[in-house]
């Protein structure tokens, strides 16, 4: 998450040089186009759009190539539970097509919700400003099953922390005049907003006064890992599950070690995707303590409760995640539960061509065209995520 999870990240919307293609559309998608172009001009964007970063062009649905072989049911289904998040749909544009959606019954035949998406969407492909028609990177993430104890015991030695109190996320509005404008939280201290120390320091024992532990894992390469996925499952001693997700981060940029790696000149024997990685680190303990304070980002946690075995983490959007229909975006681009169909070539993993809704970020999730699409939780899957990253494009699908 994250890569993660990953996990952990003004103005209007542009439309391309195809917007003489929007005619073809229909005069709903003609009237949004005129919008987007006249927010990029005049006013700030319409949600779920953001920024004047991000390239529009309109396509129609049958230039979308796989959308017509896709299963709209799995995709309506996880934007159902975006839909259900009311307190983030409610004043949305969302908001209408949500309450459409109320009216379609559950487990909706894939002809019918095909047609709900077409009818209630105009497409968009996703281009970076300047760099029309490149495709973009979509990655891979998932959720781990790793042993740990609520209480630190003699295998279990490594913290993950619950939120601190005086957490601050900083925007625009509240930046202090000195403040690192890379830095987007940091912590109360007195009438003051400061920046929080960095990975390295935090791990040194900086704020251990002021930390609260969570859980307890076995090492602090177990612990770099959830930090990147963003959430996990806990197998506690007495057999029982754990989950726990991401609550927040101390503001810091995140910094890829396997690319920081890779310019150093360090090839571990397993290359440099997970397995790789977490065995480089296991087997160099000091070295790989000084390689993941490269990384200064620092992420907080909170257990998660009442989630049963089937459903996926709870992403940033507050929604449990889908394996392989939700995606972890730019949320400084666009809003959660926006559609965006993919097209990447997996290699191995085979051809993927699916519509996804956005529900999650990462702090290495930045830019127009970048995703990272959740696979799924446990060893397969993370062995598949790892794979995962390939060049693609996308189309996001803009309420109407």
């Amino acid at each position: 998450m994250p890569a993660a999870p990953g996990r952990p990240p003004g103005g209007g919307a542009r439309l391309g040089p195809r917007a003489v293609a929007g005619a073809l559309l229909g005069l709903a998608v003609v009237v949004a186009a005129a919008l987007f172009l006249h927010a990029r001009l005049t006013v700030p964007p319409p949600a779920p759009l953001k920024t004047t970063g991000v390239g529009l062009t309109p396509l129609a649905f049958s230039e979308i190539e796989g959308w017509e072989e896709d299963d709209h049911g799995a995709a309506l289904e996880t934007l159902r539970r975006s839909c259900l998040d009311g307190a983030s749909r409610d004043g949305t544009p969302f908001h209408r097509v949500c309450r459409r959606l109320a009216e379609v019954p559950a487990n909706a035949e894939r002809d019918a919700a095909r047609s709900f998406f077409e009818h209630n969407f105009a497409p968009f492909a996703l281009e970076p400003p300047g760099n029309e028609g490149a495709p973009g990177l979509l990655t891979g993430y998932y959720e781990p099953v790793i042993p740990g104890s609520r209480e630190r015991t003699e295998r279990f030695t490594t913290p993950l922390y619950r939120l601190p109190q005086g957490h601050v996320v900083v925007t625009d509005g509240n930046r202090p005049e000195d403040f690192d404008p890379a830095l987007v939280a940091g912590r109360e201290e007195g009438d003051r907003i400061v920046a929080y120390p960095t990975r390295g320091e935090i791990e040194a024992g900086a704020l251990a006064d002021e930390l609260e532990p969570l859980v307890w894992l076995e090492n602090p390469v177990e612990a770099f890992f959830v930090h990147v996925q963003g959430s996990t499952r806990i197998a506690l001693p007495d057999g029982s599950t754990m989950r726990i997700g991401y609550a927040g981060k101390t503001g810091h940029p995140y910094t890829s070690i396997g690319r920081h790696m890779r310019e150093a000149g360090i090839e571990p024997p397993g290359g440099l995707g997970m397995t790789g990685l977490r065995g480089y680190l296991l087997a160099h303990p000091e070295e790989g303590r000084e390689i993941m304070a490269v990384n200064r980002s620092f992420i907080f946690f909170r257990e998660v409760e009442g989630l049963s075995d089937e459903l996926g983490p709870v992403g940033a959007e507050g929604v449990p995640l889908t394996a392989k229909r939700s995606i972890a975006v730019d949320d400084t681009l666009y809003d959660y539960g926006l559609p965006i169909f993919v097209d990447a070539d997996f290699g191995p993993l085979g051809r993927f061509r699916q519509l996804t809704i956005a529900q999650d970020t990462g702090s290495a999730i930045r830019g127009v065209a970048r995703g990272d699409i959740f696979w799924g939780t446990g060893p397969e899957a993370g062995e598949e995520a790892g794979q995962i990253q390939a060049p693609a494009r996308f189309v996001a699908l803009l309420p109407l």
